[in-house]
């Protein structure tokens, strides 16, 4: 019975603290209620006074209140006013900002302990900045933080100066792969702007840099970086420098980079290789054809897969290539293949031209004797319900005598 004699103060206890939790959560929520309301007035607020300066007025005093009071919400309404803005309306906004002081204050923060505090200064300045906040946005670059490292880029990217587009290809070679990512979208984003210190990162030598600015120049189209992307491509000594260099030059698509491709696919890096089928199949060279027939063959899974890709797309005459693979001895050859006419709805195709006694019906019961041959059947037979009935019992009849041979 002594034992007992502390159950109910413990009860008692546990259902006080309940209590006292439960009237915290309330006047949290209270708060934040409060909160909630008082910052969408001074928005309202805000969105007012703006409303009266774009209507050609005079700067309101309680504008200059509303910086100095509330600087956060009244950037907030502006860079909300500025993303649908153009023209004279927005370089009034932008002035505005300077003369209240706003990029000041933000210049300010980012040298704040809170990293939130940087990257919400550095996201602010790339709206009401300019060419001003260029320099104090690059040291954020290299920021201890990953995602003020990222605001940081961005916001460079959207002041788009010339100068912001150097500092932008300079942070390509950051030690972070997500820094490096981060940067590089941004750098495409800039456009031709960024085209030109892009090739000079090229140059430079510095492998990681160089790569992704191989990748860039390609996702950007720029023909104006196809001199440095073959030399790159020949003579680079990073393997994915060379890998990226090459898939550029497929990117930008000219056939008159088709041989310099065509030793891509020899080197002696599989990367490389696999890069070069992918960047073939871009420019669809028929002369490729042979090159991509032995990469088929190829050692290395990935260079057989794009391989066999190109040639599904180079039409007629890369589907002949197919399936003289189909027909060769190489087992592994023959399912990239069979998977390649599959995958490019050759297939589907040619089994409605079995039937025929012309040169095309020739050519899919050779295509798919091979097929069979190969023991690619799965996809044929799921077709059978698909075809007439003459097709039908003569794809049938050609698994019959595949399986009985």
């Amino acid at each position: 019975m002594e034992s007992t004699g502390f159950v109910w103060p413990a009860v008692l206890v546990i259902a006080g603290l309940n209590v006292l939790m439960m009237g915290m959560t309330v006047v949290l929520r209270m708060v934040r209620s409060v909160g909630g309301r008082r910052r969408q007035a001074l928005l309202k607020e805000a969105d007012a006074l703006l409303e009266e300066v774009l209507a050609g007025e005079s700067v309101p005093e309680g504008l200059n209140a509303l910086a100095t009071r509330d600087p956060d919400v009244l950037s907030e309404a502006m860079i909300r006013h500025l993303s649908l803005l153009r023209g004279a309306q927005r370089e009034r906004l932008v002035e505005l900002a300077a003369g209240l002081r706003l990029v000041d204050y933000y210049v300010g923060e980012i040298s704040a302990r809170s990293r939130w505090r940087r990257a919400r200064a550095a996201e602010n300045l790339g709206y009401l900045g300019g060419p001003e906040v260029v320099g104090p946005l690059s040291g954020l670059l290299s920021d201890g933080d990953e995602t003020v490292r990222a605001v940081a880029a961005r916001a460079l990217a959207r002041i788009g100066t010339p100068e912001a587009a150097r500092i932008l290809v300079r942070s390509l070679g950051d030690p972070s792969d997500l820094t490096r990512l981060r940067v590089a979208e941004n750098l495409e984003r800039l456009g031709p702007l960024a085209v030109e210190p892009l090739i000079e990162r090229l140059r430079s030598g510095e492998e990681r840099a160089s790569a992704m600015a191989a990748r860039i120049l390609g996702n950007l189209r720029a023909r104006e970086a196809a001199p440095a992307l073959l030399q790159a491509a020949r003579d680079g000594e990073g393997v994915d420098l060379r890998a990226q260099a090459v898939l550029a030059l497929g990117r930008i698509g000219d056939p008159e980079y088709v041989p310099t491709l065509l030793a891509a696919a020899r080197d002696q890096e599989w990367p490389v290789r696999a890069q070069a089928a992918n960047a073939l199949r871009m420019i669809g060279d028929v002369s490729a054809i042979p090159q991509l027939e032995r990469m088929v063959s190829d050692r290395e899974w990935w260079v057989r897969v794009n391989a066999a890709r190109a040639l599904a797309s180079l039409g007629p005459a890369g589907e002949k290539a197919l399936v003289r693979v189909l027909e060769g001895e190489d087992r592994f050859a023959r399912d990239r293949a069979a998977a390649a006419l599959e995958s490019g709805g050759v297939t589907e195709r040619i089994v409605r031209d079995l039937t025929r006694s012309d040169e095309r019906g020739r050519e899919a019961r050779r295509v798919v004797r091979a097929m069979v041959a190969a023991g690619a059947t799965r996809r044929l037979r799921r077709l059978l319900d698909d075809l007439p009935g003459d097709g039908r019992r003569e794809l049938e009849s050609m698994l019959r005598t595949g399986e009985e041979g």
